[in-house]
């Protein structure tokens, strides 16, 4: 396990959330500094703030930690894209910045094949503690650094996603479980849950 106890308490707080440390989280981390700096503001309350990401990757679940955009509360939008890219939109002030990894991170394909070696079992111990020390160095640079320093950062004028909505729960009538009826398929006569659409 990864511990850099001396960084901000802010990462800290992403650490413990995520479960631990790693590259990933701290690009969403310092991607999520973009937003808070651009809008002058504190983790949303309710959909203050929207984040749209491009990617499933640890970086989101930074997003949520610093930025309260959550699955839950519907201001956190998935896109199923693979590009580390974050767009942060402001309801108040009707402002977007879209946030983009700039090329490739030093020492990715270093840290990969060790990555790959420790996974595997088959890394000696020094190889195991290159492991650790290099993700320590990246995520430290990452933490520390500039966003600008890593990130291809653009204001935009995009148009706000509509505000969460609250649609009814039914029953579906094959498998008995409760289902938005938003997300009902028909099939024959009836309106089921996707699960039991049959092909």
């Amino acid at each position: 396990m990864t511990h850099l106890p001396d960084l901000p308490q802010d990462f800290q707080e992403c650490v413990a959330f995520h479960g631990h440390s790693c590259p990933g989280l701290a690009i969403g981390y310092l991607a999520a500094k973009v937003g808070l700096e651009e809008f002058k503001t504190d983790r949303a309350v309710d959909e203050e703030l929207v984040c749209i990401v491009e990617n499933d990757s640890c970086a989101v679940d930074a997003i949520q930690v610093m930025l309260g955009c959550t699955f839950g509360k519907g201001n956190l939008i998935f896109r199923d894209w693979g590009k580390q890219v974050y767009t942060f939109m402001d309801r108040t002030s009707g402002r977007t910045v879209r946030v983009a990894l700039r090329g490739e991170l030093p020492g990715r394909k270093e840290r990969q094949a060790l990555r790959e070696k420790v996974a595997a079992g088959s890394a000696t111990e020094e190889e195991k503690e290159q492991w650790e020390t290099q993700k320590k160095l990246m995520i430290r640079e990452l933490v520390t650094a500039a966003p600008s320093d890593f990130f291809t950062i653009q204001h935009r004028s995009d148009t706000l996603p509509p505000m969460a909505r609250i649609v009814e729960t039914l029953t579906c009538p094959v498998c008995g479980e409760e289902v938005m009826e938003s997300k009902m398929v028909q099939q024959g006569a009836v309106n089921v849950c996707q699960g039991c659409v049959q092909s």
